[in-house]
């Protein structure tokens, strides 16, 4: 896209915008007014530009090539001297802003003012030096009222260089004018693409100024990407029906909470018991749980009613909708915080997992515990076949279960599926789950991290379960405490005596290594039996450290079970090896067709 074709979409959409914001005036103050932009400025400026652009500017140049830049000025002095002051300046105005859209300076304040002047419509655009500001503050702020004006500051404009002058400006005028007709912006160099949203909001917390009533704009974006200035103010043209939204949906929230526990509260005793008790006994549910079930679904059924009551919201909605849809597509707009609340969605945290003592679920995310090791694993169960009963035990009672292996990088073969958003910001490098680099692992090994609040998989063989536990979930530390006290006793009985000859020692120590291979270790984790604090333990180097979100998990389950359930077809003899004579995995018995 050129660069007047790049003015001239953003030029539209801020007249859009404008509109709709009914901003009937434009007053822009910069210290970059106060003189005129003379004959040596453009001169300067047309030296940068290509002949087709200045023939766009100077319609007089014609045919003539002007390469030579003595040539060029010399014939465009001659222009300017026919032109009279209102020509010079519409003609200044855009040779300069098409020349700092091309330059690559992050300061030029004449520059950056004729590229407001070219995206700003001129029939409603006043620009005003801060002295002219003075002269005619009175008089613009009585016309407000009757004509929706949004007043521009450049940040630095006084004569005594205080750093903070646009936005002491502009908190000034909008603490004495609460009728919501004006709407102040300020445009600075000391505010980065980059930190601008943040900056924005610490201005309004520290000035005390609503976000919807003043923009932010960094100047250099005018000149990288200008159809910034227009996604910004669209910002503000949506903030006032973003608030009315976001107020509405809070009412039907509340209202329909106490819909839903008044639906709650008509149920019978004798249902409530057999949902909330008997039924969630028999699964091993937490019993509160089951009850925030009923009332999310009547809290659900309650919303959407009165979401399309009346239309009001509907319509709030359709308003907000032709704003947003107002094209302000650019490529330097910061990264929202969107790709956090989205990974919060995605991931449940492993304090609010562990120190709660949650059961083990499908989508549960393991690292080992040793400070060199990055790897992490994802458990891929059918849910049911992971839910503890009330017994303290699975039906069927599982000896392993799959867990598949998380790596990162971009280069990543068949059979992996994405982990989105599983980083800590969006420019790490993707995590994807390798559905054939599967552990299977005991069952009982990941449980013992319900049991304590870090997650780590350990227990403790004279303790107890932790009371915040599931009812369920404290017979199964009962029936794991047991289990590894059996383990624990066989390798007493190992351990070497006083009077052991050497040869004993020996075969003890293999004997008891040999089980502690077979008993303890667990794929890619293991374990081992130590004293602690006077207590004995039987600890992995396991953790767990995160859960992916239900419907995702299932997504990934879904995958696993097509890649393990893929065609194994005979060998293709009409393809060539590969050099190394390795075969790239999975080629050997299955078609790329096969695998789509």
């Amino acid at each position: 896209m050129t660069e007047a074709q790049a003015l001239a979409d953003a030029a539209k959409a801020i007249g859009v915008i404008l509109s709709t914001l009914n901003v009937q005036k434009v007053v822009c103050v910069d210290d970059a007014y106060d003189d005129a932009a003379s004959i040596e400025d453009v001169l300067a400026g047309a030296a940068a530009l290509p002949i087709e652009i200045l023939r766009g500017v100077f319609i007089e140049i014609g045919d003539m090539k002007l390469d030579d830049l003595d040539v060029r000025a010399t014939r465009l002095r001659a222009i300017w001297e026919t032109l009279d002051v209102k020509k010079r300046e519409e003609r200044a105005e855009a040779v300069l802003a098409a020349a700092r859209l091309r330059d690559g300076q992050d300061t030029d304040d004449l520059g950056d003012a004729s590229v407001l002047h070219e995206l700003i419509p001129k029939d409603k655009l006043l620009t005003l030096s801060p002295k002219q500001w003075e002269e005619r503050k009175e008089q613009l702020l009585r016309e407000a009222p009757a004509q929706r004006t949004l007043f521009l500051f450049d940040q630095v404009m006084s004569e005594d260089g205080d750093r903070e002058a646009g936005i002491k400006i502009i908190a000034s005028l909008l603490a004495s004018n609460n009728s919501g007709e004006l709407i102040c912006g300020l445009l600075t160099h000391t505010v980065t693409p980059e930190n601008q949203p943040q900056e924005w909001q610490n201005l309004s917390r520290t000035h005390n100024i609503k976000r919807d009533r003043f923009v932010v704009v960094p100047k250099q974006w005018l000149r990288k990407d200008p159809v910034i200035f227009a996604q910004i103010l669209k910002l503000v043209a949506l903030s006032p029906d973003f608030t009315v939204m976001k107020e509405m949906t809070h009412k039907i929230m509340t209202d329909a909470a106490a819909t839903a526990a008044a639906k709650i509260e008509d149920i019978s005793i004798y249902d409530l018991d057999h949902i909330v008790f008997r039924v969630s006994a028999d699964e091993g549910l937490w019993e509160p749980d089951m009850l925030f079930r009923l009332h999310a679904m009547f809290h659900r059924m309650e919303s959407r009613r009165l979401a399309h009551q009346n239309g009001v919201l509907e319509g709030t909605a359709a308003r907000l909708r032709s704003v947003s849809n107002i094209p302000t597509d650019c490529s330097s707009y910061p990264a929202p915080s969107t790709w956090a609340i989205q990974r919060q969605e995605l991931y449940e945290s492993a304090d609010y997992l562990n120190k709660n003592h949650l059961p083990i679920e499908l989508g549960d995310v393991f690292s080992k515990t040793a400070s060199d090791c990055k790897k992490l694993f994802i458990l891929l169960a059918q849910p049911c076949d992971l839910m503890v009963r009330r017994t303290g035990r699975r039906h069927p009672e599982m000896e392993h279960v799959a867990i598949v292996e998380i790596t990162q990088g971009e280069d990543v073969r068949r059979y992996a599926e994405e982990m989105v958003y599983f980083g800590q910001t969006p420019s790490e490098q993707r995590w994807f789950c390798k559905l054939k680099q599967v552990h299977y692992v005991p069952a009982c090994m990941l449980d013992l991290c319900v049991f304590q609040s870090d997650g780590h998989a350990a227990i403790q063989l004279d303790g107890s379960a932790p009371g915040t536990a599931r009812p369920a979930w404290q017979q199964r530390f009962t029936i794991l405490q047991k289990l590894y006290s059996r383990l624990a006793k066989k390798l007493d009985l190992l351990s070497p005596s006083t009077g052991d000859a050497s040869e004993v020692r020996r075969t003890k120590d293999a004997i008891r290594k040999a089980l502690l291979g077979d008993m303890v270790s667990a794929g890619p984790f293991k374990g081992d039996v130590v004293d602690k604090d006077d207590h004995k333990m039987v600890e992995f180097n396991c953790k767990r450290v995160s859960r992916l979100s239900r419907s995702h998990a299932l997504s990934l389950l879904m995958a696993y079970t097509s890649c393990l359930g893929r065609p194994a077809l005979d060998a293709d003899f009409g393809k060539p090896t590969s050099p190394s004579g390795i075969v790239p995995d999975g080629e050997h018995t299955e078609t790329k067709e096969a695998t789509k």
